[in-house]
């Protein structure tokens, strides 16, 4: 049976996680993220509370939501400050297997990921050095897929991960795409990651695929 837009996009948060799992500071990350997201949305469910006959807040109910409110607040400034200890304890300069990595990801989603929709993974035999934290190319990955994933719609085709080096540059290229992928998506998905990649030194940009549809771009630095 062919599988809905939502089991497909469940399989791959659920395969993404397990590829974050063991990983100290991107899990850090993702928890910081995620807590951002709960902490707006009790914000905009405050301020948009009101007794609808008098348009007067419930003053009750408007005191426990600005707790609430609070609490998420701290609980963020916290996970950040963790985020930014465990990162402050890895070896400055490090570098990422970018094929590695990618073909531990294309594992977890290979595993997983129903019909229809199936995982092109190019990667060559070599390393392909990237001059990034393992933790940062991970999140770097998650965003990437996710949101092309997300973008596709009705699932069906081949999503594309390629990695491969820029032999004049030595940098590390990543590709995320996939045929029924919009332009516009890939431009969404491109603007998700671009202040991991930039805080890398990376650059990272949609483009249309020679074969239909679009992908997104990341290019890293590599090992001099």
């Amino acid at each position: 049976m062919m599988a809905s837009v939502n089991d497909l996009q469940s399989v791959v948060r659920e395969a993404t996680e397990q590829f974050l799992v063991g990983d100290a500071p991107a899990l850090a990350g993702e928890l910081t993220d995620a807590l951002i997201v709960v902490s707006a949305r009790v914000a905009r469910l405050r301020r948009s509370f009101e007794t609808p006959q008098t348009g007067e807040r419930d003053e009750g109910l408007d005191g426990e939501l600005r707790a609430i409110d609070e609490a998420f607040g701290r609980t963020v400034d916290l996970a950040r400050r963790l985020s930014q200890a465990i990162r402050a304890h890895r070896a400055p300069g490090a570098y990422a297997s970018a094929a590695n990595i990618a073909r531990e990801l294309g594992r977890q989603l290979g595993s997983s990921m129903p019909e229809p929709m199936r995982l092109a993974l190019h990667c060559p035999a070599g390393p392909v050095l990237a001059m990034i934290p393992p933790s940062e190319l991970r999140r770097i990955l998650v965003v990437l897929v996710r949101r092309v994933v997300e973008g596709v719609g009705d699932g069906g085709g081949e999503l594309l991960l390629e990695v491969s080096e820029i032999r004049s540059s030595r940098e590390a290229r990543i590709v995320v795409g996939h045929p029924k992928l919009r332009p516009a998506a890939a431009a969404d998905a491109a603007e998700q990651a671009r202040e991991l990649v930039h805080a890398w030194g990376g650059s990272v940009d949609p483009c249309a695929r020679a074969m239909g549809g679009a992908a997104v771009v990341v290019v890293l630095p590599g090992a001099c």
